[in-house]
């Protein structure tokens, strides 16, 4: 199974922010990809996010659940850590890692935004208008022809 991860910068933030973070692929259609096209309103745990205000947007797939690979993350950069602090240089580098936060999942994951999304927010909300239109046109000509064929048949003239 795969899990999608929806990274993004929302916004005047800076700071990237994960929206989604293990979704199946039917999951992240229905909460991300679908309200992204038609530029609806979609909520991100308690926030309402509106696409035209999504300034980047990243979606990693992974094999394993964020909490999961995050920590291999954490688990890698200190190990790197302790070697570079076991060299006898006299310098020593205290830090925590990364892998604690959730758009760090970027890092080990397979981008597959250009994949999923295929343009702008809501670029698939105006699809239908120029079929309206022209159905509102043929409409319009069916109307007045079963007016004039009413009027007609009614004798009205």
């Amino acid at each position: 199974m795969s899990f999608h991860h929806v990274i993004a910068k929302v916004g005047a933030e800076d700071e990237l922010r994960a929206l989604f973070t293990d979704l199946s692929a039917d999951e992240l259609k229905e909460r991300f990809i679908r309200p992204y096209e038609m530029g609806r309103a979609f909520f991100s745990g308690n926030d309402l996010i509106f696409p035209a205000n999504l300034r980047s947007v990243q979606i990693i797939r992974t094999d394993r659940p964020s909490k999961v690979e995050r920590d291999e993350i954490n688990r890698m950069d200190r190990e790197s850590i302790d070697r570079l602090n076991d060299s006898r240089s006299g310098v020593y580098f205290i830090s925590l890692g990364r892998g604690y936060e959730p758009q760090d999942i970027a890092e080990v994951g397979l981008d597959v935004t250009q994949d999923l999304i295929k343009g702008p927010p809501g670029f698939r909300a105006g699809k239908w208008e120029p079929s309206k239109k022209a159905l509102a046109w043929i409409g319009g000509i069916v109307a007045t022809i079963v007016a004039t064929g009413v009027v007609k048949w009614l004798d009205l003239d």
